[in-house]
């Protein structure tokens, strides 16, 4: 089978080093893209360049910002530098992710409310307005916001993420209407159930083995950050 090809396109993957992140950033790689790796641990992302550079894959660039703590100001600062330094940006996907703990609305504080909001909603959007007219100058720039089928719409105990999932969903959805015309689209990517430490904290119980491996989506999210892609049916 022939991959998309992301040749000369730059792409930046929040929450690189986690399980779909690292899967994502591989992929693009291999396929010709300039991988921008971001996250909030060095040695994990030097050891994903690592892997990238053995793998064959283009020469990525590594960033390291903590999403629960960064500014606007932060944001602008990335913004700059990949223009200066990568001469812009093609694709956008915000893999990262922050869970907390299952629990009834009733027993969130504010504290975790605005931990988990900053991390699967209000940094995604920053991010993205941010990088937006890097994304637009390319002509063809595309932003993957992943979803989670666990939460359902408004399933019990999901709390702050759940609703931060749903709000993120919604975002994509109005982004995508406003931008189209101008050569930037939106999409939501929901890869189901698979293997990954929030599925395994979600779901204690469930035996990893019997879930499909993140390895499995690597071409739809090509196709995504790819030229001219279409919208994602999820």
């Amino acid at each position: 089978m022939n991959h998309p090809s992301l040749e000369d396109r730059v792409i930046l993957i929040t929450g690189a080093t986690g399980a779909l992140g690292s899967v994502a950033a591989k992929a693009c790689a291999q396929a010709g893209a300039t991988v921008v790796l971001l996250g909030r641990h060095i040695q994990k992302l030097e050891k994903l360049y690592d892997a990238i550079i053995h793998d064959g894959g283009r020469t990525p660039a590594i960033y390291p910002l903590d999403l629960a703590g960064a500014s606007e100001q932060d944001y602008a600062d990335l913004a700059d530098t990949l223009r200066q330094e990568l001469g812009g940006l093609h694709g956008l996907m915000h893999c990262a992710a922050e869970l907390g703990h299952l629990m009834p609305l009733s027993e969130i504080d504010g504290t975790r409310w605005q931990r988990l909001f900053q991390v699967n909603l209000t940094a995604p959007f920053l991010l993205t307005s941010a990088v937006g007219k890097l994304l637009i100058d390319s002509g063809d720039g595309s932003v993957v916001f992943v979803g989670d089928s666990a939460v359902g719409e408004g399933k019990a105990f999901w709390g702050a993420y759940g609703v931060a999932k749903l709000g993120l969903a919604a975002y994509a959805r109005i982004l995508n209407s406003e931008s189209e015309s101008f050569g930037l689209r939106a999409h939501v990517f929901t890869p189901g159930p698979m293997r990954s430490p929030i599925r395994l904290r979600a779901y204690p119980g469930e035996h990893p083995d019997g879930l499909p491996t993140p390895e499995i989506h690597a071409e739809p999210i090509l196709r995504l950050l790819g030229s001219h892609s279409v919208i994602h049916p999820h």
